[in-house]
């Protein structure tokens, strides 16, 4: 019975692991726009409507900025589609700056992947505890069986 409880800590130690690389991996841009993100006025370009990957319209805002340096830059991002479209042409962007910046239009912040990364990460440490208050401790001795 010992064993299965060891390995089944072992799996979800593993399981852990992984969501917190993965979780990692993909809050990596919401943290390069907090870290490093600027915003500008950006031009709309073409608004018109896309089918999303569950089947879901949406609508594809095209638009068109300069970054600080002067460099032209063109992107697109969805929203809902009772998205109001600015009557002046105008968005608020938000871009990370660079050859390989990215950018999306101002507000769009998905914070679900950073929580997961900050959960998993909370779960990882009070499991190392665990096992590093287990190692300290006198091994207990063990029944032969005959």
């Amino acid at each position: 019975m010992d064993h299965e409880n060891e390995l089944a800590r072992a799996k979800w130690f593993l399981v852990g692991i992984v969501l917190f690389l993965l979780s990692g991996c993909m809050s990596y841009q919401e943290l390069a726009y907090l870290i490093n993100g600027r915003e500008t006025q950006a031009d709309i370009t073409k608004v018109y409507e896309s089918r999303g990957c569950r089947g879901s319209t949406r609508l594809t805002v095209e638009y068109a900025f300069t970054e600080q340096d002067g460099k032209q830059r063109k992107a697109m991002d969805t929203v809902s589609t009772n998205w109001p479209v600015p009557p002046n042409g105008k968005v608020a962007v938000q871009y990370t700056p660079g050859e390989d910046g990215s950018s999306r239009l101002a507000g769009g912040v998905h914070w679900i992947w950073p929580a997961v990364f900050a959960f998993s990460l909370l779960c990882l440490l009070i499991i190392a505890v665990r096992l590093l208050r287990e190692g300290a401790e006198e091994p207990k001795p063990r029944r032969r069986n005959r």
